[in-house]
Protein backbone atom coordinates (compact mmCIF):
# COMPACT_ATOMS: atom_id res chain seq x y z
CA UNK A 1 0.00 0.00 0.00
CA UNK A 2 2.76 2.06 0.77
CA UNK A 3 4.67 1.85 -2.54
CA UNK A 4 1.34 2.08 -4.04
CA UNK A 5 1.14 5.70 -2.42
CA UNK A 6 4.43 6.70 -3.15
CA UNK A 7 4.07 5.91 -6.79
CA UNK A 8 1.08 7.97 -7.11
CA UNK A 9 2.62 11.05 -4.88
CA UNK A 10 5.76 10.65 -8.23
CA UNK A 11 3.13 10.56 -10.68
CA UNK A 12 1.53 13.40 -9.20
CA UNK A 13 4.72 15.46 -9.27
CA UNK A 14 5.54 14.61 -12.34
CA UNK A 15 2.17 15.97 -13.72
CA UNK A 16 2.99 19.08 -11.40
CA UNK A 17 6.07 19.66 -13.35
CA UNK A 18 4.89 19.21 -16.95
CA UNK A 19 1.93 21.18 -16.62
CA UNK A 20 4.87 24.37 -14.89
CA UNK A 21 7.56 23.49 -17.45
CA UNK A 22 5.31 23.58 -20.42
CA UNK A 23 5.08 26.27 -23.65
CA UNK A 24 1.57 26.38 -24.54
CA UNK A 25 0.27 27.95 -28.34
CA UNK A 26 -3.22 28.96 -29.05
CA UNK A 27 -5.10 30.88 -31.48
CA UNK A 28 -7.77 33.16 -31.29
CA UNK A 29 -9.34 36.14 -33.64
CA UNK A 30 -6.60 38.57 -33.70
CA UNK A 31 -3.47 36.74 -32.15
CA UNK A 32 -1.18 33.98 -31.54
CA UNK A 33 -0.77 33.57 -28.09
CA UNK A 34 2.48 31.74 -26.58
CA UNK A 35 2.29 30.84 -22.57
CA UNK A 36 5.30 30.03 -20.40
CA UNK A 37 6.14 30.26 -17.14
CA UNK A 38 8.01 33.21 -17.65
CA UNK A 39 5.72 34.97 -19.64
CA UNK A 40 2.74 35.02 -22.07
CA UNK A 41 3.19 37.17 -25.66
CA UNK A 42 0.19 37.72 -28.05
CA UNK A 43 1.76 37.75 -31.66
CA UNK A 44 -0.42 40.45 -34.10
CA UNK A 45 -1.88 38.50 -36.86
CA UNK A 46 -3.19 41.62 -39.02
CA UNK A 47 -0.20 44.02 -40.28
CA UNK A 48 2.02 44.82 -38.95
CA UNK A 49 2.52 41.21 -37.55
CA UNK A 50 4.62 40.64 -34.18
CA UNK A 51 4.20 41.15 -30.62
CA UNK A 52 1.39 43.25 -29.35
CA UNK A 53 0.95 41.95 -25.74
CA UNK A 54 3.49 40.89 -23.43
CA UNK A 55 2.30 39.83 -19.87
CA UNK A 56 5.29 38.68 -17.09
CA UNK A 57 3.83 37.61 -13.62
CA UNK A 58 0.24 39.23 -14.14
CA UNK A 59 -0.70 42.67 -14.56
CA UNK A 60 -0.61 44.68 -17.37
CA UNK A 61 0.35 44.03 -20.93
CA UNK A 62 4.73 45.61 -21.17
CA UNK A 63 3.37 46.83 -24.92
CA UNK A 64 0.02 48.78 -25.62
CA UNK A 65 -1.61 48.05 -28.07
CA UNK A 66 -1.33 49.70 -31.02
CA UNK A 67 -0.86 50.28 -34.98
CA UNK A 68 2.23 48.40 -34.70
CA UNK A 69 4.67 47.57 -31.59
CA UNK A 70 7.53 44.74 -32.90
CA UNK A 71 7.95 44.58 -36.46
CA UNK A 72 10.71 44.64 -39.19
CA UNK A 73 11.19 47.75 -41.87
CA UNK A 74 13.11 49.11 -44.45
CA UNK A 75 13.39 52.26 -46.56
CA UNK A 76 14.07 51.18 -50.25
CA UNK A 77 11.86 53.03 -52.82
CA UNK A 78 10.00 54.39 -49.29
CA UNK A 79 9.57 52.79 -45.95
CA UNK A 80 7.94 49.00 -46.01
CA UNK A 81 7.12 47.29 -42.60
CA UNK A 82 6.50 43.55 -41.99
CA UNK A 83 2.46 43.10 -43.80
CA UNK A 84 0.02 41.00 -41.95
CA UNK A 85 0.75 37.40 -40.79
CA UNK A 86 0.22 35.17 -43.92
CA UNK A 87 0.94 31.54 -42.50
CA UNK A 88 2.18 30.12 -39.48
CA UNK A 89 3.19 27.01 -38.12
CA UNK A 90 4.97 24.80 -35.51
CA UNK A 91 7.96 23.42 -36.51
CA UNK A 92 9.03 21.64 -33.61
CA UNK A 93 7.31 21.10 -30.55
CA UNK A 94 8.80 19.71 -27.03
CA UNK A 95 8.06 19.25 -23.44
CA UNK A 96 9.49 22.67 -22.63
CA UNK A 97 9.40 24.54 -25.75
CA UNK A 98 8.28 25.47 -29.04
CA UNK A 99 9.70 26.49 -32.28
CA UNK A 100 7.09 28.64 -34.30
CA UNK A 101 7.69 30.08 -37.59
CA UNK A 102 6.01 33.20 -39.07
CA UNK A 103 5.62 33.96 -42.24
CA UNK A 104 4.76 37.74 -43.79
CA UNK A 105 5.66 39.76 -46.87
CA UNK A 106 6.15 44.07 -47.05
CA UNK A 107 4.48 46.21 -49.86
CA UNK A 108 7.53 45.83 -51.96
CA UNK A 109 9.58 42.62 -52.81
CA UNK A 110 10.74 41.01 -49.41
CA UNK A 111 9.18 37.85 -48.19
CA UNK A 112 10.16 37.22 -43.97
CA UNK A 113 10.36 34.25 -42.22
CA UNK A 114 10.47 34.66 -38.64
CA UNK A 115 11.21 31.14 -36.75
CA UNK A 116 10.65 32.28 -32.98
CA UNK A 117 12.12 29.29 -30.41
CA UNK A 118 10.38 29.90 -27.18
CA UNK A 119 11.52 27.75 -23.64
CA UNK A 120 9.88 27.19 -20.60
CA UNK A 121 12.94 27.81 -18.25
CA UNK A 122 14.08 31.10 -19.44
CA UNK A 123 12.58 34.81 -20.31
CA UNK A 124 14.59 34.75 -23.86
CA UNK A 125 13.00 34.23 -26.90
CA UNK A 126 15.32 33.22 -30.22
CA UNK A 127 14.65 34.86 -33.35
CA UNK A 128 15.98 33.54 -36.60
CA UNK A 129 14.93 36.51 -39.60
CA UNK A 130 15.51 35.33 -43.05
CA UNK A 131 14.58 37.86 -46.31
CA UNK A 132 13.62 36.32 -49.41
CA UNK A 133 13.66 38.84 -52.48
CA UNK A 134 11.08 38.77 -54.93
CA UNK A 135 11.99 41.47 -57.54
CA UNK A 136 15.32 43.34 -57.96
CA UNK A 137 18.47 43.09 -56.15
CA UNK A 138 17.84 44.84 -52.98
CA UNK A 139 19.46 45.49 -49.78
CA UNK A 140 18.22 42.60 -47.63
CA UNK A 141 18.91 44.45 -44.17
CA UNK A 142 19.61 48.13 -44.15
CA UNK A 143 17.87 51.47 -42.41
CA UNK A 144 17.90 49.80 -39.18
CA UNK A 145 14.57 48.90 -37.72
CA UNK A 146 15.60 45.08 -38.21
CA UNK A 147 13.98 44.88 -35.37
CA UNK A 148 11.85 48.16 -34.31
CA UNK A 149 10.48 47.59 -30.83
CA UNK A 150 7.70 50.24 -30.19
CA UNK A 151 6.53 50.03 -26.62
CA UNK A 152 3.79 52.43 -27.17
CA UNK A 153 3.32 54.69 -23.79
CA UNK A 154 4.64 51.52 -21.28
CA UNK A 155 7.92 52.43 -20.89
CA UNK A 156 9.65 54.19 -17.70
CA UNK A 157 12.74 54.49 -19.41
CA UNK A 158 15.03 53.21 -22.45
CA UNK A 159 18.80 51.98 -22.70
CA UNK A 160 21.22 50.99 -25.05
CA UNK A 161 24.61 49.26 -24.48
CA UNK A 162 27.10 48.44 -26.51
CA UNK A 163 28.94 45.01 -24.51
CA UNK A 164 29.72 42.72 -25.02
CA UNK A 165 26.87 43.02 -28.24
CA UNK A 166 24.53 45.73 -28.93
CA UNK A 167 21.14 45.56 -27.03
CA UNK A 168 18.41 48.32 -25.59
CA UNK A 169 16.24 47.27 -22.82
CA UNK A 170 13.38 49.02 -21.52
CA UNK A 171 11.42 49.02 -18.50
CA UNK A 172 8.32 49.88 -16.66
CA UNK A 173 7.42 51.36 -13.27
CA UNK A 174 6.22 48.40 -11.64
CA UNK A 175 9.58 46.01 -11.90
CA UNK A 176 9.29 44.30 -15.32
CA UNK A 177 11.16 44.70 -18.70
CA UNK A 178 11.84 43.87 -22.19
CA UNK A 179 14.87 44.01 -24.25
CA UNK A 180 16.38 43.03 -28.09
CA UNK A 181 19.80 41.53 -28.02
CA UNK A 182 21.80 41.61 -31.57
CA UNK A 183 25.77 39.31 -31.07
CA UNK A 184 25.77 40.24 -35.05
CA UNK A 185 24.39 44.14 -35.02
CA UNK A 186 25.96 46.88 -35.84
CA UNK A 187 23.77 49.14 -32.96
CA UNK A 188 21.13 49.15 -30.58
CA UNK A 189 19.41 52.57 -30.46
CA UNK A 190 16.89 54.42 -28.12
CA UNK A 191 14.50 56.51 -29.91
CA UNK A 192 12.71 57.67 -26.09
CA UNK A 193 9.57 55.84 -26.98
CA UNK A 194 11.08 52.52 -29.11
CA UNK A 195 13.50 51.07 -29.35
CA UNK A 196 15.86 49.11 -32.79
CA UNK A 197 18.48 46.99 -33.82
CA UNK A 198 20.70 48.06 -36.90
CA UNK A 199 21.47 45.15 -38.52
CA UNK A 200 23.12 47.02 -41.76
CA UNK A 201 26.67 45.76 -41.11
CA UNK A 202 25.09 42.44 -42.28
CA UNK A 203 23.26 43.78 -45.50
CA UNK A 204 23.81 42.00 -48.69
CA UNK A 205 22.17 43.02 -52.24
CA UNK A 206 20.02 40.03 -53.12
CA UNK A 207 18.67 39.33 -56.38
CA UNK A 208 15.21 37.83 -56.98
CA UNK A 209 15.23 34.57 -55.55
CA UNK A 210 17.78 34.76 -52.95
CA UNK A 211 18.07 35.13 -49.18
CA UNK A 212 20.08 36.63 -46.55
CA UNK A 213 19.26 35.80 -42.52
CA UNK A 214 20.32 37.42 -39.07
CA UNK A 215 19.84 36.26 -35.85
CA UNK A 216 18.77 37.96 -32.78
CA UNK A 217 16.90 37.78 -29.23
CA UNK A 218 13.97 39.35 -27.44
CA UNK A 219 12.95 39.07 -23.61
CA UNK A 220 10.46 39.64 -21.38
CA UNK A 221 11.41 39.07 -17.76
CA UNK A 222 10.73 40.68 -13.89
CA UNK A 223 13.86 43.58 -12.93
CA UNK A 224 15.35 46.65 -14.08
CA UNK A 225 17.19 47.69 -16.84
CA UNK A 226 20.43 45.97 -14.88
CA UNK A 227 18.44 42.57 -14.71
CA UNK A 228 18.28 43.16 -18.50
CA UNK A 229 21.63 44.18 -19.43
CA UNK A 230 22.87 41.12 -17.87
CA UNK A 231 20.76 38.70 -19.30
CA UNK A 232 22.66 39.47 -22.35
CA UNK A 233 25.51 37.26 -21.28
CA UNK A 234 23.15 34.19 -21.39
CA UNK A 235 20.98 34.59 -24.20
CA UNK A 236 22.94 32.63 -26.73
CA UNK A 237 23.34 29.47 -24.60
CA UNK A 238 20.76 27.14 -25.68
CA UNK A 239 18.02 25.96 -22.60
CA UNK A 240 17.67 21.84 -21.96
CA UNK A 241 14.97 20.59 -24.55
CA UNK A 242 13.86 18.56 -21.43
CA UNK A 243 11.72 19.66 -18.54
CA UNK A 244 14.25 21.64 -16.18
CA UNK A 245 14.04 23.79 -13.16
CA UNK A 246 14.13 27.49 -14.65
CA UNK A 247 17.35 27.59 -12.15
CA UNK A 248 19.35 25.27 -13.72
CA UNK A 249 22.34 26.64 -14.90
CA UNK A 250 22.64 26.82 -19.18
CA UNK A 251 25.73 25.19 -20.69
CA UNK A 252 25.26 24.40 -24.30
CA UNK A 253 24.35 26.37 -27.61
CA UNK A 254 21.74 26.62 -30.14
CA UNK A 255 21.17 23.55 -32.37
CA UNK A 256 19.82 23.25 -35.56
CA UNK A 257 15.83 23.61 -35.48
CA UNK A 258 13.81 20.24 -36.63
CA UNK A 259 11.59 19.85 -38.36
CA UNK A 260 8.58 18.44 -36.77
Amino acid sequence: MKKLIYLMVIIMLMGITSSLLAVNVSEIEKYIVIETANYEVHWNKPAQMGYMQAFVGGGASLINEGGRSFYHSSDYGGWKDWGELQEWEIVEDGPSHVVINYKSADAGTKEYSCIASYYDSVPYIKHEVTITNTGAATPSFASGHDPMFEMNGTNAGIEAYEDPFPHVVYWTADGKFGAIYGPDAGEARNHNTRMDLVHDIQAEDIADGASDTIVYYVAFGEGDAEAAHALADNVQEEPATTPVSPNNSLTTTWGQIRSR
